[in-house]
C-alpha cells in the first residue's frame, strides 16, 4: 500500500462520523501487519500519534480497533518511536480525570489508554526496547505516586501499569524501580482496598528483580506490618490483610530467594493467625480473609522453600489440621462420638463397619453469610501441598492426617469437602505400590491405609450416595486411585462399592464425566481382584455395562467397552470355574460388542475400542459364541483395510493369533496375509510393525500349516525389510522368516533365494547386537535343520566365512562367529568336529582368517565342550606372540571362551599360566574374564571350585594395584562378575581394600562394584545394598582418580537401580559437588623443551562428575540441591571443551524438564555461552581442531535453544541481549541456530511410538 493511501486512512481515522473512523482503524490495523508495506521514521510517528487519538476516541468500539493496531505497531517502530507511543499512552493514564471524563462503555479516555499501554508493555521485546519503554513512562507513573490524593480510578490503572511492565519487561525495571518503591509503599498503607492490593501485586512482581538490599528491606518491611498493631487511620486490620497478601505473594513471586527469610516471617504469620482467630468475635469477614490468607502464605512457603520450611513441618501440619476443623458457627455434637465409631470401625470389615449415619441430614447445615469455610479450604490446600512436597515423611503423615481427614470427610461444604479428597488422593499417590505390598510390615504406609479402609470406604459409599456432583466425583477420584494402589486389597468391600458404581453408570441424570470416572473405577476393580469376588453381581455388571454402551456420548460408550473387554475376561474365569448359569450372558456380550462394531457413524474412539473388545471377547470366549464368531471376524478384516481402523484391526488379529481361539481365524488366513504383507510397504512404521507382529503370531499359530505360495509372498515381502536403518523391524522380520521355515522347512529355499542376501549385508552392518544377532542365529539354525540343498551346512559356512573374512570390525567378525557356533551347534556333533578341525589347522597357517577362526573357536567353545583345549591351546598362545593387536586380542577371547566350557578341567590350568606368564598377564588376565563373565551368568550351567575361587581372588587383588590402568579395568571387571557368584566371601575382601593405603587398588575396588550392579534385582543385592556407603565413600577419597572411579560407580548405579543406593545418596551429594571444581593442585606444567604444555589431571574428574550429575537429574531430580547444582552447571560451562560440551548437554536437560530452575541464573549463564560463542579459531588450527570447535558451537546453540523455550526467558535482558549480539547479528551463527531449530521441530513431529 502507497503512502497516499495510507494518508488517507489517517485522514478518514479524524472523519466525524464514527462508521468511518471504525472502517478507517480496521484497514489500519491490516496496513501495519503487514511486513510488505515499508514506513519509515517519520510515517512511524505519525501514526503513532493517530493511534493514541484513536485510543481516546469516545466511541468504544472506535476505540477498541484503535487498539488492535498496538499490537503490530510494537514490533515494528524503531525505539524512539515506541518510546513516545509509551510517553503519550501512560501520560494520558496518569492525567486527572476529576469526574467529568467522557463516558463510553463504562470506560473513560484514561482507562483506555491504561490499556492501550499495558498491551505495548506485555508484547515488547526484551532488550534495548523493553528499557525504553520503561525509562519513557517511569517518570510519569512516580508522578502518579507521589501525588497527593490521586484519584482512585488513575491510581488503580498506574499500579496495574506498573504490575504488567514489571511481569513482562523484566529487568528493564530495575533503574526505574527505585523511583517507584517509596511510592509503592505508601500506596499498601492507603484506605482503599483496591489500591492496596494492587501495590503489593506489584511489588512482588518487582522482587525477582530486586537487588539484595531492596529484597531483604521488603521483606523486613512485610514481617514488620505483620508484626504490628496498625492504627485505623492506615486501615487498621485491614492494613495487616495488606501485608499478609504481600507476605504469599512474596513467596509465590521467588521462592528461592525468600528461604533466608523463613525463620522470620513464619513466627510473624502464627502469631497473625493467633489473632485473627481472637479477632473473630468482633470483625468476623476479617478474620477469615486473614487467616485464609496465612494459610496460603504457609502454602507457598511449604512449595516454594521446601529446604527451610522441612524443620517446621510439625507446626504447619498442626496448624493446618487445626484450621481444617474451623467452623465457630457450627458445632457438631456427634463428631466425637463418630470418631470413636470410625476407630472401632477401623478393625473389621466395611460391610461391618458401625457408623452410624442416623442424624446425617443434619450435616447439611448451611448459612449464606458463613465464610469460614475459606479458612478450612485454605487448610486443606496446605495439607495438600505437605504431602506433596514431602513424600519421604509418608508414615508420619499417615499417622497425623488419616483420623482429620476422615472426620473431614463429612465437611458440610461441598468445596472444602472435594479438597479434602484431593488431599487424600495426594496422599495415595505419594504412596508407592512397593511400600503397600509390605502392608503388614510396622509402619509402612500401607499399614496405616489398611487401618483406615473400612472408615474411608464407608465415608466414600456415603458421598457416592449424595447429591452433590462436585462430591461424587471427587469420590470417585479417590476410588480411583485407592483401587491403582492396593491391587486386589478392595476384597472384602467389592459387595458394598460396585453397587453404588453400577447404580451411577446407571442412572440417567448422571453427569457423562461421572459415569466416566465410574467405569473406569470398575474396570480398575475387574482387572485387580480376583473373580470370585464378583460372582454375586455378574448378572447386574453384565446388564449395566452393556446399556452402557448404548450411551450417546462417545466416550462413556468408549470406556463401557473396555469395561466390557474386562467383563470377557471374568467370563471366562467363571466358565473355567465351572459356573453354568453364566452362558446366556456370553451371546448377549456378543451381540453387543458385535453391534458396535458393525456401526459406521460413529467416532473412532469407539470404533477402536469395538475392535479391541471383540478381540478380548473371541480370545476369551470363543466356543460359546460358536459359528457366530466368524460374523465379527469378517468385520474386523473389513476393518483393516479401513486406513483408519486398519492399526487397531491389525493388532487385535495378532491378540487373536497368539489365543486359544487362533483356529476361528483360518478361514480368513489367506485375504489377512494378503493384507498384512501389503502394508510392510506403507511407509508407516507402526503399522509395518504391526503387521510383523500378526504375521508372525498367525504363522508360529497355524495348525495345518500355511499354504506354499502364501508362504512365499510372506518371505518376499519381509525380506523387504530387512536393514540396519532399522534395527527393530529387522528383528521381527528375522522372527517372522524363522517362524516360516520352523513350520514349514521346505521353504528354506525361497528364504535362501530371497531372504539371505539382505540378511548378510545386515550381518555387515556394526550396529548388529543381541536384540537382531539372536533371531539372526536362530533362523541359520533352523535353516540348516531344514536339510535342504540350498541351505546346507556346507554353504552356508562357506559365506558366513567370507563374510568374516571381509569384515571391517571386530564386532562384525564377532558377530559372524556367534553364528557360526549356532550353525555348528545346529548341524550335529559331526560338523561340529569337522569345523573345529578346520578351524585349528587355520591356526597353524595363519592364513587371513585367522581371527575369524580364534572368535569361533571361542564361541563354539562356550556352546560345546569338545574337548578343544588340548589340541588348540599352543596354536592359541602362539597367536598371543603375533605383531597385530586384533589377533591377540581374538586368542585371548577364544582361551577364555574354551576354558569357560569346561571350567573344572580347564581354569587351574589357565590360573597357573597367570602366575607363571607375567610377559603375558593382560592377555591371560582377558581369558580369565571371558571365564568369568560367562560362569557369572545366570543362564550358564558352569561354577567355579572353591579352591579355584580363593587363589583367582587373591591373584585379582594382588593384580589390582598395577599401575597399568588397562589391567586394573580388566581387574575390576573380573572382581565385579566374581562377586555375582560368591557374594559374601569377596564383598568383605572389597570393603576391607576400601582402607588399603594403595590408591590403585582403591581405584580398582570402586570401579568393581560398577560390574556387580546388574539391572534386574539378583541375590547379592542383600549383600551389596548394606556396602554401598562405604564403596561411595571414595568419592571423598584424597587421590583424584580414586574419586573418579567412585563417580563413575555412583552414576552407572543411579542409571541402573536406584533402589541399592537408599538415603546414601542424599548424604554423599556435597561431596559429589565438590568434584565439579578445579583443583590448582592438580593441574601440572610438563616442559617438552621447545614448549611447555599443561595438564590438568582433574579434567577428566569434572567430566565424570557432570555426567553423573546428568544421570542424577535424569532419575531423582529430588535429591539435588538446586543452588549447588545449578552454581556448578554454571562454572562448568566456563570451563575446558572436554567439560563444557557434556555441561552444555545438561543445561539443554534442565531447560526441557525443569526450567524456572535455570532462569536463577540465566544471567551468568547467558554471560559464559556469550563467551563460548565468540571464542575464534587460531588460523593456522588443524581440522580436528575445527571440528571440535563445531562441536562445541553446536552444543552451545543447542542449551540456546532449549533455554529460549522456557516460559517467560523472554522477560530476561540478559539473555536476550546475549541473543540478539551473538546469534542474530551473526549470519553465520544464525544459520547454525536456524538448523537446530529445525532439527528439534522435527524430533516433536517424529511418531516414536
Amino acid at each position: 500500500m502507497s503512502h497516499a493511501n495510507v494518508r488517507t486512512l489517517l485522514d478518514k481515522a479524524q472523519s466525524h462520523d464514527k462508521d468511518y473512523r471504525y472502517m478507517a482503524w480496521a484497514d489500519l490495523a491490516h496496513v501495519v501487519e503487514d511486513p510488505t508495506v515499508c514506513l519509515d521514521v517519520e510515517w512511524e510517528r505519525t501514526i503513532c500519534t493517530s493511534v493514541v487519538r484513536g485510543v481516546d476516541d469516545p466511541i468504544g468500539e472506535v476505540s477498541n480497533m484503535a487498539q488492535q493496531c498496538l499490537v503490530p505497531l510494537v514490533a515494528r517502530v524503531h525505539e524512539e518511536a515506541l518510546a513516545k507511543l509509551v510517553q503519550a499512552l501512560v501520560a494520558r493514564t496518569c492525567t486527572e480525570r476529576n469526574g467529568n471524563a467522557r463516558e463510553r462503555n463504562g470506560q473513560d479516555a484514561g482507562q483506555q489508554a491504561a490499556v492501550g499501554a499495558k498491551n505495548v508493555l506485555t508484547h515488547v521485546e526484551c532488550g534495548s526496547r523493553a528499557h525504553a519503554a520503561v525509562q519513557a513512562a517511569a517518570p510519569w507513573l512516580q508522578q502518579a505516586l507521589e501525588r497527593e490524593r490521586c484519584e482512585t480510578d488513575v491510581l488503580v490503572d498506574v499500579l496495574d501499569v506498573i504490575h504488567v511492565a514489571s511481569v513482562h519487561c523484566g529487568t528493564a525495571c530495575k533503574d526505574a524501580m527505585n523511583q517507584w518503591l517509596p511510592g509503592l509503599r505508601n500506596c499498601l498503607m492507603d484506605r482503599r482496598s483496591t489500591v492496596r492490593k494492587r501495590a503489593m501485586h506489584a511489588i512482588a512482581a518487582l522482587s525477582p528483580h530486586m537487588d539484595e538490599d531492596t529484597h531483604r528491606k521488603t521483606c523486613r518491611d512485610t514481617v514488620e506490618g505483620l508484626q504490628r498493631h496498625l492504627p485505623q487511620s492506615q486501615g487498621g486490620p485491614q492494613g495487616k490483610t495488606t501485608h499478609l497478601h504481600m507476605a504469599g505473594s512474596l513467596v509465590r513471586q521467588d521462592g528461592e530467594r525468600m528461604n533466608a527469610h523463613v525463620e522470620d516471617l513464619l513466627p510473624a504469620l502464627l502469631q497473625c493467625m493467633r489473632d485473627a482467630t481472637e479477632l473473630a468475635e468482633q470483625e468476623e469477614d476479617v478474620a477469615v480473609e486473614q487467616l485464609e490468607l496465612s494459610l496460603q502464605a504457609l502454602e507457598a512457603m511449604v512449595r516454594k522453600c521446601n529446604p527451610t520450611m522441612r524443620p517446621h513441618v510439625d507446626d504447619v501440619m498442626t496448624i493446618g489440621i487445626e484450621y481444617l476443623k474451623y467452623d465457630p458457627n457450627y458445632h457438631d455434637e456427634t463428631e466425637a462420638e463418630e470418631t470413636r465409631s470410625e476407630g472401632a470401625g477401623s478393625q473389621g470389615e466395611e460391610g461391618d463397619y458401625d457408623g452410624s449415619d442416623d442424624g446425617e441430614e443434619e450435616d447439611e447445615y448451611s448459612d449464606d453469610e458463613d465464610t469460614s469455610w475459606k479458612v478450612r479450604r485454605a487448610a486443606a490446600k496446605l495439607l495438600s501441598a505437605i504431602v506433596q512436597s514431602m513424600p519421604d515423611k509418608l508414615c508420619y503423615l499417615y499417622e497425623n492426617l488419616t483420623s482429620t481427614l476422615l472426620q473431614r470427610m463429612k465437611e458440610r461444604e461441598e468445596n472444602v469437602r472435594v479438597d479434602v479428597y484431593q488431599v487424600l488422593v495426594d496422599l495415595l499417590r505419594q504412596t508407592g505400590v512397593s511400600d503397600l505390598r509390605s502392608a503388614k510390615i510396622p509402619q509402612k504406609p500401607g499399614h496405616y491405609l489398611q487401618q483406615a479402609l473400612p472408615p474411608l470406604l464407608h465415608n466414600v459409599n456415603k458421598e457416592l450416595r449424595g447429591k452433590s456432583g462436585k462430591g461424587k466425583l471427587a469420590a470417585l477420584q479417590l476410588l480411583h486411585q485407592l483401587v491403582t494402589c492396593l491391587p486386589g486389597g478392595l476384597a472384602e468391600h467389592v459387595k458394598t462399592v460396585l453397587p453404588e458404581l453400577l447404580k451411577m453408570v446407571a442412572e440417567e441424570g448422571s453427569a457423562s464425566n461421572i459415569k466416566i470416572e465410574a467405569l473406569v473405577v470398575v474396570r480398575l476393580l475387574l482387572d485387580s481382584h480376583d473373580a470370585w469376588n464378583f460372582r454375586a453381581h455378574v448378572h447386574d455388571l453384565s446388564k449395566v455395562l452393556l446399556d452402557a454402551t448404548k450411551e450417546k456420548y462417545y466416550r462413556v460408550t468408549a470406556e463401557a467397552l473396555r469395561c466390557c473387554r474386562s467383563l470377557a475376561v471374568l467370563l471366562k474365569l467363571e466358565q473355567d470355574g465351572g459356573e453354568a448359569d453364566r452362558q446366556d450372558l456370553v451371546p448377549q456380550l456378543y451381540s453387543c460388542v458385535l453391534f458396535r462394531l458393525s456401526e459406521q457413524d460413529q467416532d473412532l474412539l469407539v470404533k477402536e475400542e469395538a475392535i479391541r473388545c471383540m478381540a478380548t471377547v473371541v480370545s476369551c470366549l470363543h466356543k460359546s459364541i460358536g459359528e457366530q464368531v466368524h460374523a465379527g471376524l469378517q468385520v474386523m478384516l473389513d476393518r483393516t483395510r479401513n486406513e483408519v481402523t486398519r492399526l487397531t484391526a491389525i493388532k487385535a488379529f495378532g491378540t487373536i493369533a497368539l489365543s486359544p481361539a487362533r483356529e476361528c481365524i483360518t478361514p480368513l488366513v489367506q485375504p489377512l496375509i494378503e493384507e498384512l504383507t501389503a502394508l510392510l510397504r506403507k511407509a508407516d512404521r507402526r503399522l509395518r510393525q504391526a503387521s510383523l507382529h500378526a504375521l508372525d503370531a498367525i504363522v508360529k499359530t497355524a495348525s495345518s500349516g500355511l499354504d506354499i505360495m502364501l508362504c512365499d509372498t510372506i518371505i518376499i515381502e519381509v525380506a523387504g525389510v530387512l536393514s540396519d536403518s532399522d534395527l527393530h523391524m529387522c528383528a521381527m522380520a528375522l522372527s517372522v522368516l524363522s517362524s516360516i521355515v520352523s513350520q514349514q522347512p521346505c521353504c528354506a529355499a525361497a528364504v535362501s533365494d530371497s531372504a539371505l542376501k539382505p540378511t548378510f549385508e545386515l550381518l555387515k552392518s556394526p550396529l548388529l547386537q543381541g536384540s537382531v544377532l539372536e533371531p539372526m542365529q536362530r533362523l541359520f539354525s533352523l535353516l540348516v535343520r531344514s536339510e535342504q540343498p540350498e541351505t546346507s551346512f556346507d554353504s552356508l559356512y562357506i559365506m558366513l566365512v567370507e563374510a568374516g573374512r571381509v569384515a571391517a570390525s571386530r564386532q562384525q567378525i564377532h558377530s559372524v562367529a556367534k553364528i557360526i557356533a549356532s550353525l555348528c551347534t545346529a548341524a550335529g556333533d559331526g560338523a561340529c568336529r569337522g569345523t573345529v578341525d578346520a578351524l585349528v589347522d587355520g591356526l597353524r597357517t595363519l592364513d587371513d582368517n585367522v581371527v575369524v577362526s580364534l572368535y569361533c573357536l571361542g564361541e563354539i567353545g562356550k556352546l560345546r565342550d569338545l574337548d578343544l583345549f588340548a589340541s588348540s591351546e599352543a596354536m592359541i598362545r602362539k597367536c598371543f606372540e603375533s605383531p597385530l593387536e586384533e589377533v591377540k586380542s581374538a586368542a585371548s577371547f577364544a582361551l577364555g571362551c574354551m576354558v569357560a566350557g569346561n571350567a573344572h578341567k580347564h581354569l587351574p590350568e589357565l590360573v597357573a599360566q597367570i602366575e607363571s606368564s607375567p610377559k603375558q598377564e593382560y592377555l591371560l588376565l582377558h581369558a580369565l574374564k571371558e571365564v568369568i563373565v560367562t560362569l557369572s551368568d545366570t543362564s550358564s550351567k558352569g561354577t567355579i571350585v572353591a579352591e579355584d575361587y580363593n587363589r583367582i581372588l587373591q591373584i585379582l587383588l594382588e593384580h589390582a594395584k598395577n599401575e597399568e590402568e588397562g589391567i586394573r579395568n580388566v581387574v575390576a571387571e573380573c572382581l565385579g562378575k566374581l562377586v555375582l557368584m560368591g557374594p559374601e566371601d569377596i564383598l568383605v575382601e572389597l570393603e576391607a581394600a576400601t582402607g588399603s593405603e594403595n590408591s590403585y587398588l582403591r581405584a580398582t575396588v570402586a570401579t568393581s562394584v560398577r560390574f556387580a550392579v546388574l539391572e534386574k534385582p539378583h541375590p547379592v543385592d542383600q549383600w551389596l545394598r548394606p556396602r554401598i556407603p562405604a564403596f561411595l565413600g571414595l568419592i571423598e577419597d584424597s587421590t583424584w582418580f580414586v574419586r573418579k572411579a567412585a563417580i563413575q560407580t555412583l552414576s552407572s548405579i543411579v542409571h541402573v537401580r536406584m533402589d541399592l543406593l537408599g538415603d546414601s545418596l542424599v548424604r554423599i551429594m556435597p561431596a559429589v559437588y565438590k568434584q565439579t571444581a578445579v583443583l590448582p593442585e592438580l593441574v601440572r606444567t610438563v616442559d617438552l623443551g621447545p614448549f611447555k604444555h599443561v595438564v590438568d589431571d582433574g579434567l577428566e574428574l569434572r567430566k565424570a562428575t557432570f555426567e553423573c550429575l546428568s544421570t542424577i537429574m535424569e532419575n531423582c531430580f529430588e535429591v539435588l540441591n538446586v543452588d549447588c547444582f545449578v552454581s556448578c552447571l554454571k562454572e562448568g560451562i566456563a570451563d575446558h571443551y572436554d567439560v563444557k560440551v557434556p555441561c552444555h548437554l545438561l543445561l539443554a536437560k534442565l531447560a526441557e524438564t525443569h526450567g524456572q530452575t535455570v532462569l536463577y541464573v540465566v544471567d551468568a549463564l547467558a554471560a559464559n555461552l556469550e563467551k563460548t560463542l565468540r571464542t575464534r579459531l587460531k588460523s593456522d588450527a588443524v581440522k580436528q581442531e575445527v571440528d571440535r570447535h563445531e562441536d562445541l558451537l553446536r552444543s552451545a546453540l543447542k542449551a540456546i535453544h532449549a533455554m529460549s523455550r522456557i516460559p517467560n526467558i523472554e522477560h530476561q535482558e540478559k539473555f536476550a541481549q546475549m541473543v540478539a549480539r551473538t546469534i542474530q547479528s551473526n549470519p553465520a551463527m544464525m544459520s547454525r541456530y536456524e538448523a537446530i531449530q529445525t532439527e528439534g521441530e522435527l524430533v516433536e513431529m517424529m511418531d516414536l511410538t
